[in-house]
């Protein structure tokens, strides 16, 4: 490359408008939700200069002045407010085996992530880290991250704090300030195929968190393209040092299995997940994840709902879930059934009883052109919860591409 002009110029511009519309009725004493957004995000990824590059990425929402003054009234995925902001911006470097990022970036780790594609601006991290790919088995990474701050799904800044539990106001458990949280995983195998991870956090002043789960496929039952699997899974948390309120005696433990069939665009299968419960130990040994929002931060354990789950409910107990998933170029289909056996808990605010209810949802997508998406998602919990009674959510997303982002990241 002859200057920096020229070296400029061979980066790539891409990104994506965007607008969501959600929904969500309740029956019991807290206010319905409604919230409208607007916007999309601008990226721009430099070429390599000796393995070094650059990345920068900037978000908006605007609610056109559509949504509910009232906060209580709008969605937390969903920005309400108009927001502007730089959301990514980091040095990399790529060689050797190693990629590695600095600055504001996004995480693909199973319990800190960027929960993209569901909202309208992820999920976002202040910090430093990478992967290594092994030399003598590329199939293997090894990865590991520094993070000292957190951008949540609707905020326009970056935050000491984490996500908390957003469901359901009365009873969540609240942010914490901290110092961010470290990471360290290996993973191993082929999307279609054999798989397995393990990775260990250190939630500063909540917890920390080790997990490892595999799947493994059924070759010798194979019926044409479609190939039986089973799966299981494991977490454990405990205490971290200088803990803040209202973490004290953090003591889980869950277990998690599950078996289908899939096929290169297809899975079916069954899920079950159980938290024992532990009458002296925080929120009576229920399931925390602080940087998830349940499964739209797309934790590895497939135990709920978009709306409802193991790490939302602040309750110990058990979860079945059936599950069918289509995707191809043009159509996303996802199709969803989950039945809840929960314990009493201790609760972060009072006491939270035994219950059991059950829940279903729909996802259907579909890409008109290779830019332009279509995507409506419904939502029923049939909770007999004080607080929220049963509920319904509905959620309507269009984006439309442009450019051609870079297979890099």
């Amino acid at each position: 490359m002859d200057s920096l002009n020229d070296w400029l110029a061979q980066g790539t511009f891409f990104g994506e408008l965007k607008t969501m519309t959600f929904f969500k009725t309740y029956e019991g004493i807290i206010d319905d939700k409604r919230t409208h957004s607007f916007g999309g995000e601008f990226q721009y990824r430099s070429a390599d200069l000796h393995g070094f590059s650059f990345g920068v990425g900037e978000y908006s929402a605007y609610n056109f002045g559509l949504n509910p003054s009232n906060p209580d009234e709008t969605e937390g995925y969903v920005p309400s407010d108009n927001i502007t902001m730089i959301g990514k911006a980091f040095l990399r470097y790529r060689g050797a085996g190693f990629d590695l990022k600095g600055g504001r970036i996004g995480l693909d780790t199973p319990f800190a992530n960027e929960g993209d594609g569901r909202t309208m601006i992820p999920a976002l991290y202040e910090g430093f880290g990478g992967t290594y790919a092994l030399p003598f088995n590329p199939d293997i990474k090894v990865y590991g991250y520094r993070i000292f701050r957190f951008k949540p799904f609707s905020e326009d800044s970056f935050i000491k704090g984490d996500a908390g539990n957003p469901e359901i106001p009365e009873t969540d458990t609240p942010q914490t300030d901290s110092n961010g949280f470290a990471t360290a995983g290996v993973r191993w195998g082929h999307r279609y195929g054999a798989n397995a991870e393990a990775w260990y956090y250190n939630f500063d002043k909540r917890l920390q968190l080790a997990y490892a789960g595999f799947q493994m496929p059924l070759d010798s039952l194979k019926m044409d393209s479609w190939t039986p699997f089973w799966a299981l899974q494991y977490v454990k948390e405990w205490d971290v040092s200088d803990q803040a309120a209202p973490f004290e005696n953090v003591d889980t433990d869950l277990y998690s299995g599950r078996v289908g069939i899939n096929s290169r665009n297809d899975k079916i299968y069954l899920a079950a997940t159980y938290v024992p419960h532990k009458d002296d130990a925080f929120l009576s040994g229920a399931y925390v994840a602080p940087y998830s929002y349940g499964i739209y931060n797309s934790t590895p354990i497939e135990d709920g709902q978009p709306l409802a789950s193991m790490a939302t409910k602040d309750q110990p107990g058990r979860s079945y879930s059936l599950r069918y998933v289509h995707h191809d170029d043009k159509l996303l289909a996802v199709l969803g059934l989950t039945r809840f056996e929960l314990e009493e808990s201790t609760g972060i605010n009072y006491p939270l009883d035994e219950s059991e209810f059950n829940a279903g949802f729909v996802i259907l997508g579909y890409n008109v052109t290779d830019r332009f998406g279509l995507q409506f998602e419904g939502d029923y919990i049939d909770s007999d919860s004080d607080v929220t009674g049963a509920y319904h959510a509905e959620r309507i997303r269009i984006t439309y591409k442009l450019g051609n982002a870079p297979g890099h990241g």
